[in-house]
């Protein structure tokens, strides 16, 4: 694992020495900020924008974000050994004040920092077993219908899943879908307030 661009280019990540977590693989990482970055209007790179990386693991969407510009993270993570990973991941990039992590239930408490501040970008990245379900009682869209935004940012949520699982625009009606991409048996669902 690897960041793919920006100041950390090229710099190696810590895995998590656990089959708990999957890592991110490089292509579907490399598209998913590649729609950032046409989403933006800032290719290759991000604004200084406020970031949540849900189900964090090692931290590498997160990271990836902070090195191509984000001016914040805060890493949802409860395992122990993607706990380790991402901690020294953190340290070795030394990213200092621009990363939290917050070890709490993230279904429930991933909606806005510690602080309060909404969130621009929400990179939600489950278990599988946890996103398979695209009913309206699913965890995916009960998150989506707990997600609070300030009016005032354009908030997106980039939901990594399984390829055979396919959210429909009536999974929660105050969100719409602004990019979906099937990446081998891995896909990409972008949804925007």
């Amino acid at each position: 694992m690897r960041i793919i661009a920006g100041k950390w280019r090229s710099r190696r990540l810590v895995r998590p020495e656990t089959e708990l977590t999957r890592p991110m693989p490089d292509r579907v990482k490399e598209t998913v900020f590649n729609i950032l970055g046409h989403h933006y209007q800032t290719p290759g790179e991000l604004p200084a924008i406020h970031v949540a990386d849900v189900f964090a693991g090692s931290g590498s969407m997160g990271l990836e974000a902070l090195s191509r510009g984000a001016r914040r993270c805060v890493f949802y993570e409860r395992g122990r050994a993607a706990l380790e990973a991402l901690r020294a991941n953190i340290e070795a990039l030394a990213v200092g004040d621009s990363a939290t992590i917050v070890t709490t239930n993230a279904w429930t408490s991933a909606h806005t920092d510690p602080d309060g501040r909404p969130f621009d970008l929400i990179l939600l990245d489950p278990p599988y077993r946890d996103s398979a379900d695209a009913t309206p009682t699913g965890k995916v869209p009960t998150f989506l219908r707990r997600v609070v935004a300030d009016p005032d940012s354009p908030l997106l949520v980039v939901v990594h899943h399984q390829g055979d699982t396919a959210f429909s625009p009536e999974t929660e009606s105050s969100w719409r879908i602004v990019d979906e991409r099937l990446i081998g048996s891995n896909r990409i669902t972008v949804f925007a307030r």
